[in-house]
């Protein structure tokens, strides 16, 4: 049901903004069991995989689910620490998913009312390494 939701955005979404030559992407973050971020974000439909990568690093085009532990950072409110096993998936509707593992994750927003939670540069890194 999900998947078939995700397509009907992504189509609506394409005719209605997205430039030829571009793809919506999804990107979920799973921890402790539980998606706790949701966005989608756009790349050119060429785009590799390192590319992809570096997208997900960028302010997303949309946000579905931000849980509420992730502005829980009072020292730092425009970061979100996640310690232990945490996996990132990157998927398209038309093509296979990109994923990484790993062990603690920073996630970033802008302001602290926002919710555009995205990977800080030095995430996009390790989970280049980490991509499966």
């Amino acid at each position: 049901m999900k998947r078939l939701a995700l397509l009907a955005m992504s189509g609506f979404l394409a005719s209605c903004g997205l430039p030829p030559g571009m793809k919506l992407l999804h990107l979920r973050v799973y921890h402790g069991g539980e998606c706790v971020l949701e966005t989608d974000f756009d790349v050119r439909d060429t785009s590799t995989v390192s590319e992809i990568w570096e997208a997900a690093g960028r302010k997303p085009f949309s946000t579905q689910t931000a849980a509420e532990s992730l502005g829980s950072n009072r020292a730092n409110p425009l970061e979100a620490e996640l310690t232990g096993p945490v996996e990132i998936r990157i998927s398209h509707p038309a093509s296979d998913e990109i994923s990484a593992k790993l062990t603690n994750l920073t996630l970033q927003r802008s302001s602290a009312d926002s919710d555009d939670w995205h990977l800080p540069a030095q995430e996009v890194k390790r989970a280049k390494k980490g991509t499966r």
